[in-house]
């Protein structure tokens, strides 16, 4: 049929929600979005039920369109990866070689390189000890704790080594490695990070919130709309400004009583307590409180426009009032 579309795997995640919005507002209007289920329907999207591990379902994609990007988001996420791993490995690298072969045969198909977009994560870095020094891309990443890491780190060099070994066309691979993501307009799914916005939409629900880190911990976050402006920053910047296949990115790093003092200043009534689930203490505690990103930075031009206080003011607070049908 020849129809030029941008393919998202994953697409009624968190990301893949607020991606295709974003998209649509920039005026892409034929998006395919791959999930395993149908949530609501998004404008000029049309949605395909199955699963990245279907590769008869990807050939007819394949067959039927001509996709100029492909978003892998598809993922299983590291607390849920760590409690059904064979599952989480079938997911995180079978199905995300299936999408890069995809990417590879639309290339050969269409004879130009596809822009490839995966969602990397700090999960690939493991510090044997607490470290307050900003992380580099290549510092700590050799050993990742987790599934849903070791995962995320194997795909990175999977997409580094297509992209670079290509000898006609292939895939022009481009990855984040996304810290704790914040969303106020939806619900967050199994990430490590999530007490962040677990506490911030139970305080939003006037409920109490039993946290499952210590309260000292810190790691580095991002709000949603950060996110998304680095992905299109990153698909838009010409390759040869690329120095790297994946690139950190952040924002801020509060410690999780610093997340709860903000949290109060605008839910007056809400309350903490602790509840330690020593297996994902044991995993943010493998991460970075801090990560470098001045190789974004500099060559295409990330920058947060937001700071933890900013990020409550103009966009969690008044975002997650509207969504709890709150009066301002």
């Amino acid at each position: 049929m020849g129809n030029k579309v941008i393919f998202i795997t994953g697409s009624n995640g968190e990301m893949g929600r607020y991606l295709i919005e974003a998209l649509n507002k920039e005026g892409s209007k034929n998006i395919i979005a791959l999930d395993l289920e149908q949530k609501n329907n998004i404008l000029n999207t049309k949605f395909i039920q199955g699963s990245i591990l279907d590769t008869q379902l990807l050939d007819d994609i394949n067959e039927k369109y001509e996709i100029s990007e492909i978003y892998h988001l598809a993922a299983i996420l590291s607390t849920k990866a760590e409690n059904n791993p064979q599952l989480a490995n079938d997911v995180n690298i079978n199905g995300t070689k299936n999408i890069f072969e995809l990417g590879q045969k639309q290339a050969i198909k269409q004879k130009k390189n596809i822009l490839f977009f995966f969602p990397s994560s700090i999960a690939v870095y493991n510090l044997e000890e607490n470290n307050n020094s900003k992380i580099k891309e290549e510092d700590y990443c050799s050993n990742p704790l987790t599934e849903y890491g070791k995962a995320k780190l194997i795909c990175e060099d999977i997409g580094e080594r297509l992209d670079t070994t290509k000898t006609t066309f292939g895939i022009d691979f481009r990855a984040i490695r996304f810290p704790g993501i914040i969303s106020a307009t939806t619900l967050p799914t199994g990430g490590t990070s999530d007490y962040a916005p677990e506490m911030i939409h139970a305080a939003a629900q006037n409920k109490s919130y039993k946290c499952f880190v210590m309260n000292n911990r810190k790691l580095p976050f991002i709000v949603m709309p950060d996110a998304i402006d680095a992905i299109f920053k990153i698909m838009k910047i010409s390759k040869k400004k690329l120095l790297k296949s994946a690139y950190n990115i952040t924002s801020f790093s509060p410690s999780v009583e610093e997340f709860y003092n903000k949290t109060k200043e605008y839910f007056q009534n809400f309350n903490m307590t602790y509840s330690i689930d020593s297996k994902r203490q044991k995993i943010i505690d493998s991460w970075p409180n801090y990560v470098n990103d001045s190789a974004a930075q500099n060559d295409w031009g990330w920058k947060s426009k937001y700071d933890l206080s900013e990020s409550y003011a103009s966009y969690i607070v008044p975002h997650i009032k509207k969504k709890y049908n709150m009066e301002e």
